[in-house]
């Protein structure tokens, strides 16, 4: 506790310290006697009683009511000298918390041993018990997105409650999301005014102190309008020396080798620290430690790149294979210390081919990469009517249909190539016949397209053809498009406007086009085949990010699926209209297995990683660039005294009232 001397000048002082002496002496005056008849026995207590108060060389009786006023007068001098204690307080009447739960908020660099998010609530939960008597506050948690703990409240307790809900996520930082919601909130909307062309605003802007607390590891804010809002940067980590961190930021199969099968695997390491560190890696295959590397270099504030080599005996897996990379060391940032990926194995892709004549096409996908790869069915336009291709196109079983100069009633879920049609309904249009076709252009850059050369392509007879709004032109004549890829629901069709062979009124074939006589023919069915039926080059499974969506397709169409945690939690998942699945609950990193509920066999196994170096550079940043202005960190809230006199007074006035009591009660009774 300190105390204010300076609050009253000298002379004040000087009376307010004559005052306790005078009440004390005004017990020793002689008092003024008035005649007055009353009994004796009275008479002789009265006097007795006055020989004691008026004697001033007689000792002082106990005297409550002297009691009181000295201390009425002691607590007024000490109210003057206004005690009070220096704290920390925040200035305002609103206040927005954003509170940075992203996985580098995991790192137990600060100060207290504690993860970074634990200091943040920490400080938070101070600031929080700081705020002003009436004051409102919100609180709103974010990584790459947001989620608004607390509306405005001035009830303490209430926002306490909700910032202990607060949990650290594996989640990448992104505070674009949580900029938003407080700037919406603080800010007020706009409204036009058509006929008097002004801009109207719609509410009064609400001042509030924007306080963020975090590390600083955020992506770019383009933009911000800050509008009514104050923001401080509150950094939270250690500064001084970077932190001591090396983590796994890549983790990658792949293509596996056409002579014996054998598959590399690559990793990427990132030192956040300002000095070189040497760390030993370990490379598992399941549960079986496959190799290790030991003292590798990882330069300071910079990346280092390994590899490992899988066998082709190996990597030839029959069912779903986990392949783990760890750093043997630990560190202050456990999350990006180990990394996985997925060998699932091959899974050829079932592909439907639909025509009338179709030896070219026969031709066009007997090449060994595809029947390596892919089970193609060839039928005739009979089997379109057939009760087993109704079950399997409705049922999701075919990956990729193609249909020659035809197209079904209904489109089967799945991706299609169509020659010389187009899907049912109004969604797609075609022009008339024109003759002949001069290629003019065509869309290289497209996977589809790739290493396609179609120069000097002959074509008698096309249609141009326009697709739903957010299709894409590959194939262009001088006319129009004659090869388009348009959206239908979550699958792709791509239509051509153009047949190989056609078939006249009298039932007589003629050559369209020479196209199958080229090279290119065969080259572009493959590239479709590869992008259009799903095929990858290798059997490596998808690898996510912590709460991506996952869209699950097995190798056959289940009725459902469970899909098993890392934690060891099992969700039971019905399938889409498409007949793929829908995960959501990738909170955390590891592996996911799929498999089918009634046989508990694994389908797939699906890698979820952390694996981003924004997240391993624990480096806490000094400055949060927000848009056009640059916060610098700040330390604490503003410091403002905490003053003891007004509860000092109150008790003085409490006594006044208690002594005036007692003493009505002395003369009146």
């Amino acid at each position: 506790m300190n105390f204010l001397y300076q609050s009253l000048p000298w002379w004040s002082w000087m009376t307010l310290l004559a005052v306790p002496p005078l009440i004390f002496l005004l017990y020793f005056l002689k008092l003024r006697r008035t005649p007055v008849q009353v009994p004796s026995t009275y008479l002789w207590s009265k006097a007795i009683e006055d020989m004691h108060v008026n004697s001033f060389w007689q000792r002082l009786r106990k005297n409550l009511l002297l009691l009181l006023q000295l201390l009425f007068a002691l607590m007024l001098l000490l109210t003057c000298l206004r005690p009070g204690c220096d704290g920390t307080e925040l200035v305002g009447e609103r206040f927005i918390f954003l509170v940075d739960n992203s996985a580098s908020m995991s790192a137990t660099d600060t100060p207290e041993g504690i993860t970074r998010l634990q200091s943040a609530k920490k400080q938070i939960r101070n600031a929080i018990g700081s705020m002003p008597s009436g004051a409102s506050a919100m609180l709103i948690s974010f990584s790459d997105s947001a989620s608004v703990q607390q509306s405005y409240t001035s009830n303490k307790s209430e926002l306490i409650r909700k910032l202990d809900e607060i949990e650290s996520t594996q989640r990448t930082s992104d505070l674009n999301e949580a900029l938003a919601a407080a700037a919406g909130l603080a800010n007020p909307g706009r409204s036009s005014d058509k006929e008097s062309e002004l801009d109207v605003q719609v509410a009064d802007a609400l001042d509030a102190v924007l306080y963020i607390y975090s590390d600083g590891g955020v992506r770019k804010v383009p933009q911000f309008a800050q509008g009514a809002l104050t923001p401080e940067y509150h950094a939270v980590g250690s500064f001084g020396d970077p932190p001591t961190n090396v983590g796994i930021v890549a983790f990658s199969i792949g293509e596996a080798s056409e002579t014996d099968g054998s598959v590399q695997l690559f990793a990427r390491l990132q030192n956040s620290d300002d000095v070189d560190h040497t760390v030993s890696v370990s490379f598992y295959v399941g549960d079986v430690l496959q190799d290790a590397v030991a003292d590798i270099l990882v330069p300071s504030g910079g990346a280092k790149g390994i590899s490992f080599e899988l066998s082709g005996e190996a990597a030839a897996v029959d069912q779903p294979t986990t392949l783990r990379l760890k750093i043997d060391q630990d560190d202050i940032f456990m999350l990006d210390n180990e990394a996985f990926a997925v060998l699932n194995p091959p899974r050829k892709s079932n592909v439907i081919v639909v025509s009338a004549n179709m030896d070219y096409l026969r031709y066009a996908c007997g090449t060994d990469a595809i029947k390596k790869r892919t089970n193609v069915e060839f039928h005739g336009v009979d089997y379109l009517e057939d009760k087993e291709y109704l079950a399997r196109s409705l049922a999701g079983y075919y990956d990729l249909a193609i249909f020659d100069s035809l197209v079904p009633q209904t489109m089967p879920q799945c991706n299609c190539l169509i020659w010389n049609e187009v899907p049912p309904g109004d969604r797609w249009k075609r022009s008339a016949v024109h003759s002949p076709t001069p290629v003019l252009d065509y869309d290289g850059s497209h996977p589809i397209m790739a290493s396609v050369k179609i120069g000097g392509l002959t074509i008698i007879n096309s249609r141009d053809i326009e697709g739903p709004q957010g299709s894409l032109s590959l194939i262009e004549s001088t006319s129009g498009s004659i090869a388009m890829l348009g959206p239908r629901e979550s699958y792709l069709d791509l239509v051509i406007g153009f047949s190989i062979v056609e078939t006249d009124e009298d039932g007589e074939t003629n050559i369209n086009s020479d196209w199958p006589k080229k090279l290119s023919f065969p080259i572009f069915m493959q590239n479709v085949i590869e992008n259009l039926s799903g095929l990858s080059t290798f059997a490596a499974g998808a690898s996510v990010q912590p709460c991506d969506l996952l869209t699950i397709k097995p190798s056959v169409p289940f009725e459902k699926i469970n899909v098993r945690g890392p934690d060891g939690t099992t969700t039971e998942l019905k399938p889409q209209e498409n007949r793929s699945f829908l995960f959501s609950k990738t909170q955390r990193s590891g592996v996911y297995e799929v498999s089918n509920p009634q046989s508990g066999e694994v389908d797939q196994r699906i890698a979820v990683n952390l694996m981003d170096a924004n997240e391993s550079n624990l480096v806490v940043r000094e400055d949060l660039n927000l848009g056009y202005s640059n916060l610098k960190r700040v330390a604490s809230q503003v410091p403002q005294r905490k003053e003891f006199w007004p509860w000092l007074l109150i008790g003085s006035l409490i006594l006044l009232m208690a002594e005036w009591i007692i003493y009505n009660r002395r003369v009146f009774i």
